[in-house]
């Protein structure tokens, strides 16, 4: 208590000092402003792309997806090309037999990028063979006013279904026209679409995904395509039973190296020892990107922490220079029995008081330039804003402008406690 009545007093005095000589304190703390609205600005916008990024992994699958795709034999094995059967119906038996950590498999056989007609209305888009575990291993799913995905009774009756991308939907058909139970034509064979998948709407910095129909920017390619049945696309358009590639989930991530050394053992066990495909995960990719963000955060930091550094010594010669002003008031309290804790406290407690106050400045200066980078991406990018400013940092930046400020005022405060009360009084 007795350390708070005595810090009141020197708040008070500081305030007041602020207050007398407006001009010379804000030049003092335009460094911890500039320190601090950037710092948070800076953070605030890492995170968002951090947010962001890993939402787009997840679009993509997720770090639990396991994509095996077809490949060419290394050179050291072209000459058994004739041996390679490529990726096959009997690998999905295979891997769902032999890897115990893979939950859901979708194979995949691409049947090519074909024209779909209906009635006077056409378009053009990838079709692909895919079965009911794409939508766990991809991550979509089909709403429910939406109709349906494919099922496993599709794939064993070699059904001609098909269900559409929510880009695919507004090109072949009118706006107020339901695309679910509609006959369109696929090289001349008739399919009945039976559902739409979910639309995910995002740019390279935002994603989301939405039940709305339209779609466009980059991530338009993810709304396109057409899924029939893999057993359809294999029998009837391919003629073989080769796969472009499977795509398997895992149930835990942890497991997700284990889970891709057993589906390679698997893979080159059932093709007799030749690499004719190729795994891959998301995995590598998130951990590019988290190296990415720390070189971000480490010199967007460093360069905030200059200039609150530079802040500091702001502060620092401001102090010094007040100090230098009031020598014989300093002279006069100690002459009056202050002792040298007093005025070291004091001293110490204005350039606090500069630096919350440059603080607070530097948070609202924040505010504004998150705002308008919003402001203009959403204009480039109507998908939506890039950074949301988070409490918990503006007050990690808030309360590192103050450990600044205080370490800046410890020497003037201990230069101004230790001044001879007579040296200071004779002072001119």
């Amino acid at each position: 208590m007795r350390l708070v009545e005595r810090l009141r007093p020197a708040v008070v005095n500081g305030l007041r000092e602020l207050r007398a000589n407006k001009v010379r304190s804000l030049l003092s703390m335009s460094g911890i402003i500039l320190g601090v609205a950037s710092l948070v600005a800076m953070v605030t916008v890492v995170q968002g792309m951090v947010g962001n990024f890993r939402q787009f992994v997840d679009a993509m699958g997720g770090i639990e997806k396991i994509t095996v795709s077809r490949e060419q034999l290394p050179k050291e094995q072209e000459h058994l090309a004739e041996l390679s059967e490529g990726i096959t119906m009997r690998d999905v038996e295979r891997v769902r037999r032999t890897v115990p950590l893979v939950r859901n498999i979708s194979p995949e056989a691409r049947v090519g990028y074909e024209k779909l007609v209906y009635e006077d209305r056409e378009t053009s888009t990838y079709v692909t063979g895919v079965t009911a575990d794409y939508l766990p291993v991809a991550k979509r799913w089909v709403d429910q006013d939406q109709g349906r995905f494919i099922s496993d009774l599709d794939v064993l009756n070699m059904n001609d279904v098909i269900v559409l991308g929510s880009a695919v939907v507004p090109e072949l058909f009118a706006a107020n026209v339901d695309p679910v139970g509609k006959v369109v034509k696929v090289r001349g064979r008739r399919f009945t679409v039976i559902g739409v998948l979910n639309n995910i709407e995002g740019t390279g910095m935002q994603i989301r995904s939405a039940s709305s129909r339209s779609s466009g920017g980059s991530w338009r390619y993810r709304n396109s395509g057409a899924l029939i049945p893999v057993s359809t696309a294999l029998t009837k358009y391919n003629g073989s039973d080769r796969l472009t590639g499977l795509g398997l989930r895992i149930a835990d991530p942890e497991q997700l190296r284990d889970a891709v050394e057993q589906t390679e053992r698997t893979m080159l066990s059932a093709h007799k020892g030749l690499r004719d495909f190729a795994i891959s995960t998301n995995e590598q990719t998130l951990e590019d990107f988290r190296k990415t963000e720390a070189a971000f955060k480490l010199s967007l930091g460093g360069v905030a922490g200059i200039s609150l550094f530079v802040g500091g010594i702001g502060i620092m010669n401001v102090m010094l220079a007040s100090i230098n002003e009031r020598i014989r008031e300093i002279g006069v309290r100690k002459a009056l029995g202050a002792r040298g804790s007093d005025l070291f406290l004091q001293f110490l407690a204005e350039a606090a008081v500069v630096s919350v106050v440059g603080g607070v400045i530097g948070l609202l200066v924040s505010v504004g330039i998150v705002a308008i980078m919003n402001f203009i991406l959403t204009s480039a990018l109507p998908t939506g804003a890039v950074a949301t400013l988070d409490w918990v940092i503006m007050a990690e930046g808030l309360a590192f402008s103050v450990v600044i400020g205080l370490v800046a005022g410890v020497y003037p405060a201990l230069r101004a406690a230790k001044l001879d009360p007579i040296e200071a009084l004779r002072h001119e």
